[in-house]
């Protein structure tokens, strides 16, 4: 890509101390873009340097570090202050009921802030960061893609909701006038924290894994996400949604792969859905936060493939491996390979 890709154009990335926005934060600043990184505070910020340190990155000068609370409209407004572009990736990912007031909080009431705050201040484009959570199932096939529209009757889970309820705020926003794009990106690999998010599959694999489950979905690396976000961004097009999944794995080669770039044992063992059921119900009524909870335990033995049908034709797109990425990226973890 050129250098500059916005030009002196001011760019605001929500969410930059997580795996999608410090990776996108990171390549703007790499290419000379002048950025805003909107995070919590000043540990947030380390979380985000933290990330930069793997890659040895280095170039932080056009960076400019702006600290407030997503679900605070003051502090979103004051953030979009001479903001032409923004990159809406704050979010809170948590399969637990126990959690329903804080992801509404942030995916909702957060999204609600930044469509209204782009709104008043006449932001050029905005980019949301969404989920295939927020899409529904297709009636005529296996595949799901953009036309799937969410059943708010059929979904309990919580996360589900939730991104739903904040997709529906920047639907909202361009009704009013605002130019916007969504991605509903799959399970996204990274490398990152490898005790939160996507990347802590790494993490759960690293400490040892016996069972696997049946089921599958779609994955992606956070580099084709943060290409395929500015490439839609740079484009005359708004009001559209896009889908973002390179490919369909299923759990057991999905954990195999994960295990051989640690140098671990892979899962061996096959588990039945009754029994990850009992084991989320037992974990239910011992913690408050379980890690297993019966939604997470019924989608592990569902099959859900994502068609990238839309986005691959739109931007003449070609995804990395999704195989390929988790050798690389486990080798960095255990020091073997460097990014």
């Amino acid at each position: 890509m050129e250098q500059n890709l916005f030009g002196n154009k001011q760019i605001l990335v929500t969410g930059a101390s997580g795996l999608v926005g410090a990776h996108l934060v990171m390549h703007l600043a790499r290419e000379g873009c002048n950025v805003t990184a909107f995070v919590r505070n000043e540990s947030s910020k380390q979380k985000a340097y933290a990330l930069f340190t793997l890659y040895n990155f280095t170039h932080t000068d056009t960076i400019t570090w702006q600290f407030g609370d997503i679900t605070n409209y003051i502090d979103v407004y004051e953030a979009m202050k001479h903001i032409d572009y923004v990159f809406h990736c704050a979010g809170f990912v948590s399969f637990n009921t126990a959690d329903y007031q804080t992801l509404y909080d942030i995916n909702a009431i957060g999204t609600k802030h930044i469509v209204d705050a782009a709104l008043e201040r006449g932001v050029t484009k905005l980019c949301h960061v969404s989920s295939v959570a927020a899409l529904g199932k297709s009636k005529t096939s296996d595949s799901i893609d953009e036309s799937c529209e969410f059943d708010i009757t059929k979904h309990t889970g919580a996360y589900h909701l939730t991104k739903y309820c904040g997709e529906m705020e920047v639907w909202r926003g361009i009704a009013e006038g605002l130019d916007a794009v969504i991605v509903n990106p799959s399970v996204i690999i990274g490398a990152g924290d490898w005790n939160s998010s996507s990347s802590a599959l790494f993490g759960t694999v690293a400490k040892g894994m016996k069972y696997y489950t049946t089921g599958s979905t779609g994955y992606i690396s956070v580099h084709d996400v943060v290409q395929c976000m500015i490439a839609l961004m740079q484009a005359d097009i708004s009001g559209q949604r896009y889908i973002l999944s390179a490919q369909t794995i299923d759990f057991r080669t999905l954990f195999t792969a994960i295990a051989h770039s640690l140098g671990v044992a892979p899962p061996s063992k096959p588990i039945k859905p009754w029994q990850l059921q009992l084991v989320a119900r037992i974990l239910q009524m011992v913690t408050r936060k379980p890690k297993i909870t019966t939604h997470t335990a019924q989608t592990a033995f569902s099959h859900s493939h994502y068609d990238n049908t839309k986005i691959t034709e739109t931007l003449h797109y070609s995804f990395r491996d999704v195989l390929g990425e988790i050798e690389r990226i486990g080798g960095v973890y255990i020091g073997k390979n460097t990014i």
